[in-house]
């Protein structure tokens, strides 16, 4: 594990990573601290390959797991959380081995006080939600979570070949046609296919970012992570490549099949080779604010961007609201009746 310091040089207290500041605040003296600078030779971008293994990257995170669940995640030290990120328990302990940590990270821009009324105001408009879920949710303490995020990022090569018929017209006036062989080559860059690399998360948080977040994406470096906890990574990043390139590699092919057939009258023999180069991706943090309620013997979650606040997540729909609606749609119903009747007068 590298050498760093996680507590004050002013009082020992516990350091946080500050979004409003940039820097590192002390949570009880409120001393503000720089961060370092990244390695001249850190890495944001690989080339993929199949022998790529989170075990070549960095380790600098204490690994925690939670005696509740037994969800495993990291943090900079025991006084960062309280409280598991899965199941939201209180009993965790430290298990040992340092956590393998991610290339890039995007840093937390709002504030947990910015995120806890950006969620308030959401739950007060979201009639869906039950009145018991939102105090909850409400009174519930925000957690700051770093979820690892691969980002994908190919080249689509293809090659086709296809007999093309095309119908002349002789002096008489009579239709003939006239097969012409062609051949070609297309390509095309695929960008921002993401999965998230832990199976602790809900992949709808990937909505919460899209491209343009990933290019604001720096170097990572432990400061970043002090005060959250950091998801472990679960998930097999070769399988994942092998989803998004043969889906993408099909989609590309069937795209020039189909431009193919409306070059003319008839197209036939129609050969396509496609194939997917020059795979980069992206091993990154990506912030999120995380309220966890249990509502009726279940857990659910709301994320919250750490970028610009906006909340995705399940909830289930309030009784309430579905009789309402039902009430709407039988009022509705008989209003039309009566019309109906009306006019039949």
């Amino acid at each position: 594990m590298e050498d760093f310091s996680t507590v004050c040089q002013n009082c020992g207290s516990d350091l946080f990573y500050n979004p409003q500041s940039s820097c590192l605040t002390c949570k009880y003296c409120g001393s503000n601290f720089f961060l370092p600078t990244a390695k001249k030779n850190a890495v944001i971008v690989r080339q993929y390959n199949t022998g790529f293994h989170p075990s070549m990257l960095n380790k600098n995170l204490n690994s925690y797991k939670c005696k509740t669940c037994g969800r495993v995640y990291f943090m900079t030290t025991e006084g960062s959380s309280s409280r598991c990120p899965n199941c939201g328990g209180s009993e965790c302990e430290l298990v040992g081995e340092p956590g393998f940590c991610a290339d890039g990270v995007i840093p937390f821009k709002i504030t947990k006080e910015q995120a806890a009324n950006y969620l308030k105001e959401y739950l007060k408009k979201n009639q869906k939600i039950p009145k018991e879920l939102k105090e909850m949710a409400e009174n519930q303490k925000l957690m700051s979570v770093l979820i690892p995020v691969w980002n994908f990022s190919f080249n689509l090569y293809a090659s086709y070949s296809a007999i093309e018929s095309v119908s002349k017209k002789d002096i008489y006036g009579n239709y003939y046609a006239v097969s012409n062989p062609i051949s070609g080559e297309k390509n095309k860059r695929v960008k921002s296919l993401d999965e998230c690399a832990t199976d602790g998360e809900d992949d709808v948080i990937l909505s919460l970012f899209d491209e343009k977040d990933y290019e604001k994406i720096i170097p990572y470096i432990p400061e970043y992570a002090f005060g959250s906890r950091v998801d472990e990574i679960t998930k097999d990043i070769h399988k994942f490549y092998s989803k998004i390139v043969e889906k993408a590699e099909a989609d590309y092919t069937s795209q020039i099949r189909k431009e193919l057939l409306n070059r003319s009258n008839e197209t036939t023999n129609i050969q396509v080779y496609c194939k997917a180069r020059d795979v980069f991706f992206n091993f990154t943090y990506v912030p999120v604010y995380v309220n966890i309620c249990k509502y009726r013997e279940r857990i659910y979650k709301l994320y919250v961007s750490g970028v610009n606040g906006k909340i995705v997540g399940k909830t289930p729909t309030s009784i309430i609201y579905r009789v309402r609606k039902a009430l709407r749609i039988v009022g509705i119903g008989v209003l039309l009746a009566i019309i109906i009747r009306l006019f039949k007068k």
